[in-house]
């Protein structure tokens, strides 16, 4: 891939000079684009240009010297957030003549979803390993996280919060091979997540924080302008998502956007995990992502 080291930019364009459109990607906890090769290669070689930023506390800009899984002291998640819109209305000036796709995964979905409070200039969005927790299990870990921070303070990694999220979902597919096992059943997907070092690392309590305290605002009817009720989504997601309840969680997020928004559409694949598009039936994934970008 080509980087901008000065930014954390990712710019993959294709080769063809008439592309089809233009995806914004939009990573998940503790990975970074770079995690989206094949996806990425898949998308130029169809002819779509690809652009993407790792967020704060992720990939490049762990390199450059931020904390790992730390989005910021103050207001975290609006920063990250403000960081995707922006990307996302520059591409879009950018490419104006093409169609402009947004296809974010798992927290990335949280993010993409929390810009839809304003108007957004996208053609559809895609949502990747996403998921409705219910409000009791977000408001149960809002608790633990507070006390976490009181205890030890916001930059510092909670080991309790790893193990009932992250190891939780590991301990569904024990006896472990890795400590990563849950995210896909390609093993040298989970091979290259687990010896990859800007991957699979503990998150800040700060950055748990500001994951609550957005699920609690973009899981609120109103929460969202009319003036993205028209944008088309897909939902889509493995059946054995264990960080997704085995998909029960993608269920509820479909019957939840699908009263605020006019065409919404989910598809759970059997035997595939939490990363859609890195696991062993990842080439049926991208057909239902082609076919809905086309239709």
């Amino acid at each position: 891939m080509n980087i901008n080291m000065t930014n954390s930019l990712y710019h993959d364009i294709s080769c063809n000079p008439n592309p089809k459109g233009v995806f914004v990607l939009s990573h998940g906890m503790a990975e970074h684009i770079g995690r989206y090769q094949w996806l990425i290669s898949k998308l130029n070689d169809d002819g779509y240009h690809v652009i993407a930023r790792d967020h704060k506390g992720h990939g490049k800009n762990i390199e450059y010297g931020e904390l790992p899984g730390f989005f910021a002291k103050k207001n975290g998640w609006i920063k990250v957030r403000d960081d995707l819109y922006d990307l996302v209305d520059d591409v879009k000036k950018e490419y104006s003549t093409i169609p402009c796709f947004l296809l974010a995964h798992s927290m990335g979905s949280w993010i993409a979803l929390s810009l839809l409070n304003n108007k957004l200039d996208i053609d559809r969005i895609i949502l990747s390993g996403s998921s409705k927790v219910p409000f009791l299990l977000i408001y149960i870990q809002l608790l633990i996280i507070k006390i976490e921070i009181f205890r030890n303070g916001p930059e510092s990694q909670s080991t309790l919060i790893d193990k009932m999220t992250i190891r939780k979902f590991n301990n569904f597919f024990a006896p472990n091979r890795t400590p990563n096992d849950w995210i896909s059943s390609d093993i040298e997907s989970v091979d290259n997540y687990t010896n990859d070092p800007l991957c699979g690392f503990i998150v800040t309590n700060s950055l748990w924080n500001d994951v609550c305290q957005c699920m609690l605002k973009i899981f609120k009817k109103n929460y969202y302008s009319s003036s993205n009720f028209n944008i088309p989504i897909l939902i889509i997601s493995g059946k054995n998502d264990a960080a997704n309840a085995g998909s029960k969680y993608a269920q509820k997020l479909y019957i939840f956007l699908n009263k605020i928004f006019k065409s919404v559409q989910l598809i759970i694949l059997n035997d595939t995990r939490h990363e859609v598009f890195t696991d062993i039936q990842k080439d049926i994934s991208y057909k239902h992502l082609k076919e809905f970008i086309t239709k």
